[in-house]
């Protein structure tokens, strides 16, 4: 996926224009992916509803204060993964995983791995961030440089994030 897409950037200025089509079309288009990134971090059907609402509310109140509207997918996913960190902060634990896609075909860095019970396995065993990189960086097939802008922190970072998390999973898998 682009890091820009020109379609999206169109979109997020006809939405600060207050066009009602373009918020409905941002929704349809957004909507469906924020959820499965929610829903890959938190697990709980309900508890992912409850923050996807919350991350609606926020876009709504500050998608006109949004200064790159090229960049809007990548604020889009940074204001989920704060409403993800909030949610994770009042529940004092870490998410459980359920129902993730199975990506045991993909040679994406886990192909090592054979089925989905082994992924869920293994990212229950990684900390929050670690679960997170392996998220976006190879379940959201977002490359390396959006992950960093997402997550606020520089590429060597979420490299030694994801060559950790992927050694924690290969370890406990081996077991």
């Amino acid at each position: 996926m682009p890091a820009s897409d020109p379609q999206d950037t169109l979109l997020a200025i006809r939405c600060q224009l207050g066009e009602r089509e373009a918020w409905d079309e941002l929704v349809r288009r957004w909507h469906p992916r924020l959820r499965r990134f929610v829903v890959r971090l938190i697990a709980d059907e309900a508890a992912a509803e409850d923050v996807l609402q919350t991350i609606w509310l926020r876009i709504t109140h500050s998608l006109g204060r949004l200064r790159e509207p090229e960049r809007l997918g990548i604020w889009l996913y940074r204001v989920s993964r704060a409403a993800v960190a909030d949610r994770w902060r009042t529940q004092y634990r870490q998410p459980d995983v359920e129902n993730l896609v199975d990506i045991a075909s993909e040679s994406d860095g886990l192909d090592w791995i054979t089925g989905i019970d082994e992924l869920e396995a293994g990212l229950n065993e990684l900390g929050p961030l670690e679960r997170e990189v392996i998220v976006l960086h190879y379940l959201e097939e977002r490359p390396l440089a959006q992950v960093a802008e997402i997550c606020g922190a520089p590429i060597g970072t979420l490299k030694s994030r994801l060559h950790r998390a992927r050694r924690i999973m290969r370890d406990k898998l081996s077991e």
